[in-house]
């Protein structure tokens, strides 16, 4: 059985196969950084509840954000804060092809 696919991919018997191979297994756990990084994002995916659009405009080499009426953030100019995390973004000059 291949061990790069996604769980999703797998019918209920390779599944199953999978899990009963896992239980009976001896060796300790081990993660691939790929995999685990794989798993960090999904989960962050998963968490997400709420979703905020902001708009902006670039003007030269400065992003302007808009700011929200509603939403429970502040924008102002480059800096987003939500909460206590506040957000800088700063642009720079694409590489040269």
């Amino acid at each position: 059985m291949r061990t790069d696919r996604l769980l999703e991919t797998l019918d209920p018997e390779e599944f199953n196969s999978l899990v009963e191979a896992y239980m009976n297994r001896v060796e300790p756990d081990t993660m691939s950084f790929e995999a685990f990084d794989h798993a960090v994002r999904r989960l962050a995916q998963e968490a997400v509840t709420e979703t905020i659009e902001l708009t902006g405009e670039v003007r030269g080499d400065t992003i302007v954000l808009d700011s929200p009426e509603t939403a429970p953030v502040i924008a102002r100019g480059n800096e987003i804060v939500i909460g206590g995390l506040r957000l800088v973004i700063r642009l720079r000059q694409p590489e040269p092809a």
